[in-house]
């Protein structure tokens, strides 16, 4: 089979959100704001994270997360200093981060990688279902009904489902699953500087292959902190796709995040750290590469491995019972391939 980045991302971006969905249905979120550097803010919806930096002129804020937490947000940034977001920043387009952004259209202008605009805008009516989406379609009427999708929880099904039609569309499901999204209105390529009340914020691409195709590190200079997210998590580990090329991507997008210069890691997901806590990432993937393709070597089977390759000095990280034994095995699949 040939193997598609993009609708690996739409897969990849399902699936996370299925767990997304069921671990922040809480009634009553954790939620917090706390200064990591000097008027940059962390801001938490449960296990989300997103920055925003405040100027005389106005605040620029990273991903909106959702809706719920964007009006939270909205109200205690007015409440706390008294001027408009004037910008948001998308780390990439997958719902539980672009989610919400809407609540801050009334100020905001919007900014992404110029890849971001495929999975937030909806297409052409006459979209085809594509990949996994049309396997599903079990009547082939080239849509998708509640009763083909047994796998989505309701609530997912219902974020993909813009129109509220009851059914979902090819568009909507190259879409993706988000509420109250706003198209970027400035898009780039490779680089772009945002300048707001004499405050610099930087947008770099992390590359076409890695958690999604659209990735942006999101740098605060003046505040020495770098912000990104999925990619890179803070002592936690991270779970990554089976594909030929993702690996390599991978690292090297870590690997650009950690030449950049900043002294604070603000994670999407995760502990605070330092640069230290994202070549952790990096390391995490070596080794667990270079211990999989020793078992391969010497004819161990997966299950040997799995028993066998247990890493650990990471053990001690957020996710390791529920990701490192896939992990394990999404390698194995990647190197025998």
């Amino acid at each position: 089979m040939k193997f598609n980045p993009y609708v690996t991302t739409l897969v990849i971006g399902w699936i996370a959100l299925l767990a997304v969905v069921s671990s922040e249905a809480q009634e009553t979120p954790t939620r917090s704001i706390v200064e990591i550097g000097e008027n940059l803010y962390r801001a938490q919806n449960n296990i989300h994270y997103t920055v925003f930096l405040v100027t005389e002129e106005g605040i620029v804020l990273a991903d909106p997360i959702n809706t719920d937490f964007s009006v939270w947000l909205k109200n205690e940034l007015a409440e706390r200093f008294d001027v408009p977001v004037r910008y948001v920043l998308y780390s990439h387009h997958h719902s539980d981060h672009a989610s919400g952004g809407a609540v801050f259209r009334d100020s905001a202008l919007f900014v992404s990688h110029e890849n971001s605009v495929r999975g937030l805008e909806l297409g052409p009516s006459d979209t085809p279902l594509e990949g996994d989406a049309a396997a599903m379609d079990a009547n082939g009427d080239g849509r998708l009904q509640r009763g083909e999708t047994s796998g989505f929880r309701e609530s997912l099904f219902d974020l993909f489902d813009f129109d509220e039609d009851g059914e979902i569309s090819g568009a909507e499901s190259a879409r993706g699953p988000a509420n109250d999204v706003v198209v970027p209105d400035l898009t780039y390529k490779d680089r772009m500087t945002i300048t707001l009340g004499g405050k610099d914020v930087e947008l770099i691409y992390a590359g076409a292959v890695t958690h999604s195709d659209d990735l942006s590190i999101i740098r605060f200079p003046g505040a020495r902190v770098m912000f990104g997210t999925d990619f890179v998590v803070g002592r936690q580990v991270p779970g990554w796709p089976v594909g030929r090329g993702l690996l390599d991507a991978w690292i090297n997008a870590i690997r650009l995040a950690e030449a950049l210069e900043y002294e604070v890691f603000a994670p999407g997901h995760g502990v605070v750290g330092t640069k230290a806590n994202v070549a952790a990432n990096r390391h995490y993937l070596e080794e667990l590469r270079d211990a999989v393709a020793s078992g391969i070597a010497a004819g161990a089977s997966l299950e040997e491995m799995q028993n066998t390759i247990l890493m650990e000095s990471y053990q001690n990280w957020a996710r390791y019972d529920q990701v490192h034994r896939r992990n394990v095995e999404g390698m194995y699949v990647m190197l025998t391939e």
